[in-house]
């Protein structure tokens, strides 16, 4: 088990503050490396300076928020590491783990997880179009709204892609609480009328990590 290594940024305690499980406690594993590079990206730190860890060190170190059994596998790209995944999975059989992932990647630890919160990137974000690979029924799609001309380009993908509307997620983009509430208010009435989800960025929202 400890022969397995990941690259690892960071392990942290805190609550999910984006998408279908927003306000849940949750212990997050920040895996390191992205195939993306968003302008707006708010953990850049993650591109470089990351760590190669031995599984058993990841292990010891989830466990000491023994009170908590959901795992949210971030990064980053986690999806890029998916033995990894499928190895935490074994080392906690019990455990709820989401795993949030650009879709980019296809997928190869489908039994693993519980729930994929696939996070399409526009190119509101700078990348170029690319083919939404992560498509399943354990997903929900979340996409980052900047403002109203975001729009088009995000219905564009849900109708190529056949995405459900209950399944849909729009979140403003932001990185402090004024970003957030001056962009919420247009997208609140979007959802209303297209039968998304509104998520905010709770954790921004209240100061935490």
């Amino acid at each position: 088990m400890t022969l397995i290594k990941m690259i690892l940024n960071e392990i942290f305690y805190s609550i999910q503050g984006e998408g279908l499980n927003i306000g849940k406690p949750a212990v997050f594993v920040r895996f390191g490396n992205c195939n993306l590079k968003c302008r707006w990206c708010d953990t850049k730190y993650t591109w470089r300076g990351n760590k190669e860890v031995a599984l058993g060190n990841v292990i010891k170190e989830i466990r000491k928020y023994k009170q908590c059994k959901h795992l949210v596998i971030t990064g980053g790209e986690p999806m890029l590491q998916q033995k990894a995944i499928l190895a935490l999975r074994k080392a906690f059989p019990k455990y709820y783990i989401e795993v949030e992932t650009n879709g980019s990647q296809p997928v190869c630890c489908f039994d693993a997880v519980d729930l994929f919160t696939v996070s399409y990137k526009t190119s509101n974000s700078g990348n170029a179009p690319y083919e939404l690979k992560t498509r399943n029924e354990k997903c929900v799609y979340k996409f980052v709204v900047g403002g109203k001309a975001d729009l088009p380009e995000i219905a564009v993908v849900i109708k190529k892609y056949k995405l459900p509307a209950n399944k849909i997620f729009l979140m403003p983009r932001g990185v402090t609480r004024a970003a957030i509430l001056k962009n919420q208010n247009f997208i609140v009435d979007y959802c209303k009328i297209k039968g998304y989800t509104f998520s905010t960025r709770l954790h921004i929202l209240l100061g935490l990590k």
